[in-house]
This record gives structure tokens, sequence and C-alpha cells, in this order.
């Protein structure tokens, strides 16, 4: 009776096993997703220093001066490809999304002082494992290099502190990206899913002005750390690899 016993446990766990994997991804299967995008920076930034008055360098720092990066929506978008049943490599994008930079201590007064637009492309390696049936578990490392276009400022009253019209850039930068996530399939070809990606970014921004009393340009520097938190919610579609 016993052996009875063990026998049908053993025939329910291997069913349980091969019924975790029946709607997963295997190797050689390609998928794409598209989604929503939330993203939150936890921004900090260190004072603005001016490191140029006209043709001569400098280092000086304007106290109270700091910065922080508002949150974004969009419209995101991926695609990997499994080289096994548990390895992926997958591409992650969206429409870049707008950011507004707000001041901060003594800027905070002007609220909103520039914009820019983020492009972070990221690049990953995702190792994905079932947990229950059709539910599988991910954790996925890589890295994104991000960069920043139409940035400018947009506040004149931080354009009259400076002493005239300024110009803003922001460097791009490389830097490691690490996601976890869910996926559920609702077919063999259809699945949902969440991911939490963080990204560890710092960027240096530079803003010229031209000075309107001094008829040269003034240089300042500020060191932001944007450290975003990525969610991402998405729909999928699988596209299964021919049976011979």
């Amino acid at each position: 009776m016993q052996d009875y016993r063990f026998i049908k446990r053993l025939i329910f766990s291997i069913i349980t096993f091969w019924a975790l994997d029946i709607h997963a991804q295997k190797a050689k299967d390609f998928y794409v997703t598209a989604g929503w995008m939330y993203l939150a920076p936890q921004s900090n930034s260190s004072t603005l220093r001016m490191t140029q008055m006209g043709s001569t360098p400098m280092d000086q720092e304007v106290p109270h001066t700091a910065v922080r990066l508002g949150k974004s929506n969009t419209l995101g978008f991926s695609g990997g490809y499994f080289f096994t049943d548990h390895w992926a490599v997958e591409l992650t994008a969206g429409i870049p999304p707008k950011f507004d930079i707000k001041g901060w201590d003594a800027l905070a007064p002007l609220n909103k002082i520039a914009e820019t637009t983020a492009w972070t492309p990221i690049l990953q390696v995702k190792y994905r494992q079932p947990i229950i049936p059709k539910l599988s578990a991910s954790l996925s490392a890589g890295f994104t290099y991000c960069w920043f276009t139409s940035s400018k400022v947009t506040n004149d009253q931080l354009n009259i502190m400076l002493g005239g019209p300024t110009d803003l850039k922001i460097d791009g930068a490389f830097r490691p990206a690490f996601s976890t996530g869910l996926t559920y399939a609702l077919t063999d070809r259809w699945f949902v899913g969440g991911n939490f990606s963080v990204i560890p970014l710092k960027v240096k921004a530079t803003l010229t002005t031209q000075n309107q009393t001094t008829n040269q340009e003034d240089k300042y520097k500020i060191n932001v750390d944007l450290n975003p938190i990525m969610t991402y919610a998405t729909i999928g579609y699988v596209f299964k690899k021919r049976k011979k």
C-alpha cells in the first residue's frame, strides 16, 4: 500500500513539473512585448558650480542650488530570444520620455527650470524559471547607454539669475541595469507580464550662459544622480520554433 502511494506521488510530481513549463518559452523561441513604462528617478544632485567666467577658468560653488527630475510615462517595447529553455537575451526600449527638471533648495521656488528627453535602451541577459503552472519569474542583468536630447532651460527667471540666455547639455553614460519580473501565459503564444528595473545612473550637466553684461560665455556644471526605477507592464507574443 505504501509503495502504491509512493508511485502515485511520484507520478503526480512528474506531471506537476511538466505542467510548470507547458506554456513557457523554449529554446530558439523569439518573443516581443509592448506595454506601458513608468519611470521614477530617485534623483539627487550636487550644488551648481561655476567653472568658467568668460575666458577665465574657475571653480566656484553656487550655494544652495540643486535639482531633481520629475517622473514620466511612455510606451515601451522589448524583444528577446531564448538560446536555452531558461536563458534569453533581451532588448528593451521605448518612445523616449520627456522629463521635467525642477529646482531644489534655493531654486525650489522656480519649480520647473528645464526639460530633457532621455533615451535608455537596455540590453540584458535573462534567466527565467517557472514557479507555478503558467507563471514564471525572471532575473536579468545587463547594461544601458543613456543619452539625452532636446535639453533646454525653460525658466526665464533662471536665465536672469545666471545673467542671460542659457543652453543646457547633459552627458550620456554607460551604466549597468538590473531587472526582475513575472510572466503569466494566457495561451502557448500570448502572455502578460510585469518588470521592475533599476539603473544606477549618474550624469553631468553643463549650462552655458551668454552673459548679457560682459558679452562673454559663462559655464556652470552640476552632477546629478538619477538612479531611475522603471516599472513595465506588458503584453507579449511568442514566435515558436518550427517542429521538424
